[in-house]
């Protein structure tokens, strides 16, 4: 066969007729690689933010867009006229251009050495992708072209057809139909065997590839190897892929469906940590390869290797080199990053003197909130309301790391950062001694849940829908009219079966930790470490508030990402009020009292609850309270009242809406595609005493980690929160960077044309690829961007020697630093220094008219 073009698209040529090679270590090795690529997505019940570029964190930042930009499309740089418009806009300066490229020359960047500022300034000034200077082997515009494309994309280059578009669809459908969890109406015949079975048992009676042309499918699916590991081998081979390709060919696979390779993965990191053996990942490659090989050998072509191969080394050879306009655009980045780090340096620094706070008399209060960037402003306006009240940041799970059941439930939320599982499962409860009370409620939300299942049936099937219409409705356009104004202002489910006189004796529950291991000895060591960790060892104010977060929105599949990442994508109501009651325990305190902390005895732990959507402050069973409490609660309300009013105010000027009242109908309205902007415009982490933060208003862009070096005996607290809340930070700024500078491979897409999946996941549109990251309306406005793209800033007020003791320890910490992941930066006795990507302390220069302050 002639080959129909030359390089850039890998050619074609005639079959490869070769017999199939058996299975070997390098196709493992080269699935394993591929695996360890990919980060995992959480299904919508457990939604949280992920980095998508976990798999890369141990190559440098442009060296892993390199290898991503050399099997896909993706992209990990804004464009040229983003930077621009930031530019002109003020947002970055000269100055800080130059101080960009000198940390790249410092870093060691290939050929940063050889850019100064103003060429850097011509490319804002000229055309988006121009590199207006003389230097043609620098300047080259553009970027290189892909060394490896599946199969199908290669075809489609030559022949105009969209055969990716329908190998994607195929994996798709089959990918929906096995995970499927009660959604669709008839289920699959095969759920119960592993993903790759199911596809070929179900592949031998499903038409639809033969249908769309490619004959004789089913037989070709027949003759597969059972196992996915096998098939994969054999189809390599049968496409006569060279080795030396295989883990970027099966990595190029894998991108080619991200969110199905990312849904699969989740899978298989199911399985591992069960010790069980994981093959859905390498059962979708399978899938993949499957239909690419069928397609080849029906229409009679084959890749020409040879060209691939050659341009596959010619790219890896330039790995250390990127292209004039990366470099530049790399350079604009980090002159951003520069600029917002010199205002949150400038903002700590500038900050009054604070008073002393003395002792002789406790706070009113201590109010414990989640370290989301979204509790930053309302910590400010709670300390600005009373002097009394005393804010501290900590992980919003609050140590617990628990499993969360309501009420007659069988199945419970992991409460807990995804990084960790539960160690033990808590139960909500009626708080009451009234058995037969118990009873009758737990078979009243039984019965109330049968109902609501039994009719979401009916309305579902394919006999009795049209009877629904036909019978119920007109009651179900009165519902939709409800809806519609606003007048449903419960929360569905969450209280079937308890009556309204009941509902405040709903809470978690400390029966049953004994019988799991969670003794008295156990509750007391969870205790100390809750408290140890969030620094509150000593003066105690007479109420110390757990405030966990939650969202409010209607219609939201991706709800779960704006509730509490720290507990696993759920509200944090639960740990909130389990880390309260478990701190009022008697024997707790005693057990603390024999450890040193000393707990006064009108010391009264309280749970309450930021509804992030309103910015209401509610909180949790005051009829505990005891009298000599009413009138500081009341304070509290009082001053919450007031700063959650605050909160509303400044935060409307990132939302269109003409009043606090605005916020509330967003909570309702089931048409609202922005209820809220979760954590956009997430930008640091600050691990310091309050002190230093409390004056700088920080705008709800820092997540803040409450943290005394002085009190942390051999760095265990620091060891804790760089391994833990500083990786889940970097998690979330992660995701929120990936979904804004590639929405289409790391985002999710259009609100409005979201339909949910298996009720696991969301589609764009009846079909696709299962959409991964955050939609398009969680990051822009429809005019501005509400998320700037920029690396987290990690500030950490401790000596360096302990901050670089972590690092040395945990290769997953440092790599995210020295890599350029993240950026970190060392408090020490007033001075600022940066942890430079070789590994060395770096002084930051103090803004022009400013001391250090210690």
């Amino acid at each position: 066969m002639t080959t129909l073009s030359s390089q850039p698209q890998p050619a074609l040529g005639p079959r490869d007729q070769s017999p199939p090679k058996q299975p070997s270590t390098a196709v493992y090795e080269a699935l394993t690689a591929v695996q360890n690529r990919i980060a995992p997505v959480w299904p919508l019940k457990d939604y949280v933010a992920v980095n998508p570029y976990l798999g890369y964190a141990t190559q440098d930042f442009l060296g892993a867009r390199h290898t991503l930009r050399s099997v896909s499309d993706v992209e990990l740089l804004m464009s040229g006229d983003y930077y621009r418009q930031q530019f002109d806009g003020g947002s970055f300066s000269k100055e800080d251009i130059e101080a960009a490229v000198d940390e790249l020359v410092a870093a060691g960047v290939t050929g940063s050495e050889r850019i100064d500022v103003n060429q850097v300034l011509a490319f804002l000034a000229g055309p988006q992708g121009a590199v207006p200077t003389a230097d043609a082997d620098f300047t080259k515009s553009g970027e290189p072209n892909r060394a490896v494309r599946t199969l199908a994309e290669t075809y489609d280059s030559h022949t105009g057809s969209n055969w990716s578009r329908r190998v994607c669809e195929a994996v798709s459908q089959q990918c929906a139909s096995h995970y499927d969890q009660g959604q669709a109406v008839w289920q699959s015949g095969w759920r119960e065997l592993p993903l790759y079975q199911a596809w070929r048992a179900a592949a031998q009676h499903n038409r639809t590839f033969e249908i769309l042309g490619v004959r004789g499918f089913r037989r070709f699916v027949s003759k597969l190897p059972n196992q996915p590991q096998d098939a994969v081998a054999a189809l390599l081979s049968r496409l006569g892929v060279p080795e030396q390709l295989w883990t970027d060919f099966l990595l190029c696979e894998a991108l080619a469906t991200p969110g199905w390779t990312a849904w699969t993965r989740r899978q298989d990191r199911q399985l591992e940590q069960q010790g069980r053996v994981d093959t859905d990942l390498v059962g979708l490659l399978a899938m993949r390869l499957a239909h690419e090989v069928a397609l080849a050998e029906h229409f009679d072509f084959r890749v020409d290797w040879d060209s691939v191969v050659s341009r596959h080394n010619k790219l890896r050879a330039e790995a250390g080199q990127p292209s004039g306009e990366a470099l530049l655009r790399y350079a604009l980045l980090r002159a951003c990053e520069i600029a917002f780090r010199k205002q949150i340096v400038g903002g700590l620094q500038s900050r009054p003197e604070a008073a002393p706070r003395v002792h002789d008399a406790p706070a009113l209060a201590q109010m414990v909130f989640c370290i989301d960037v979204r509790s930053e402003r309302v910590r400010r306006r709670l300390e600005a309301a009373s002097s009394g009240v005393e804010t501290y940041g900590f992980a919003g799970f609050f140590g617990l790391p628990i499993e969360f059941l309501e009420l007659g439930e069988q199945e419970g939320s992991p409460q807990v950062p995804v990084l960790i599982s539960p160690k033990f499962r808590v139960y909500e409860e009626l708080e009451t001694h009234d058995q037969a009370l118990i009873a009758k409620t737990h078979q009243r939300r039984a019965l109330v849940r049968l109902m609501r299942k039994t009719w979401k049936g009916f309305q579902a099937s394919a006999i009795s829908a049209f009877a629904f219409v036909e019978t119920a409705g007109m009651l179900y356009g009165l519902k939709l009219i409800a809806r519609t104004l606003r007048l449903n202002r419960g929360r569905p489910g969450r209280f079937d079966g308890v009556r309204r006189a009941e509902r405040d004796q709903l809470a978690p529950s400390l029966a049953g930790l004994p019988q799991q291991g969670v003794g008295p000895g156990e509750q007391v060591d969870m205790a100390e470490s809750i408290l140890r960790g969030i620094g509150i060892v000593d003066n105690f104010a007479r109420l110390v508030a757990f405030c966990g977060h939650g969202s409010q929105t209607e219609n939201n599949p991706l709800k779960a990402g704006l509730d509490c990442g720290a507990c696993g994508g759920h509200s944090g109501e639960s740990n909130a009020r389990l880390a309260a009651k478990l701190l009022n325990q008697p024997h707790v305190r005693l057990g603390l009292a024999e450890r040193g902390i000393a707990v006064p005895a009108d010391t009264r732990f309280v749970a309450a609850l930021h509804n992030t959507t309103t910015d209401k402050l509610q909180f949790f069973d005051l009829h505990q309270l005891p009298p000599s409490h009413e009138d500081d609660l009341q304070q509290l309300q009082r001053h919450a009242d007031l700063a959650s009013q605050q909160t509303a105010v400044e935060r409307l000027a990132t939302l269109p809406g003409r009043g606090v009242e605005d916020l509330v109908r967003r909570s309702l309205d089931w048409s609202e595609v922005r209820p809220e902007w979760g954590l956009a415009g997430n930008a640091a982490f600050i691990a310091a005493p309050r002190d230093l933060t409390k004056r700088a208003s920080l705008d709800g862009r820092v997540f803040l980690h409450s943290y005394d070096w002085s009190r942390d005996e051999g760095f265990a607290v620091l060891e804790q929160i760089m391994t833990a809340p500083l990786v889940v930070a970097n998690w979330i700024n992660m995701q929120y960077y990936a979904s804004t500078v590639d929405p289409v491979h790391f985002g999710s897409g259009n609100k409005t044309v979201h339909n949910v999946v298996g009720q696991f996941g969301v589609l764009s549109g009846n079909g696709g690829d299962l959409m991964t990251g955050l939609p398009w309306q969680s990051v822009h406005d429809g005019a501005h961007y509400q998320h700037h793209p920029l690396r987290l800033l990690g500030m950490i007020a401790a000596p360096r020697a302990a901050i670089e003791g972590v690092l040395a320890k945990h290769r997953e910490v440092s790599d995210l630093v020295s890599n350029g992941w993240m950026q970190l930066v060392a408090i020490e006795d007033g001075v600022y220094f940066r942890y430079s990507e070789r590994q060395q302390w770096e002084p930051l220069s103090t803004p022009a008219g400013l001391e250090p302050v210690a």
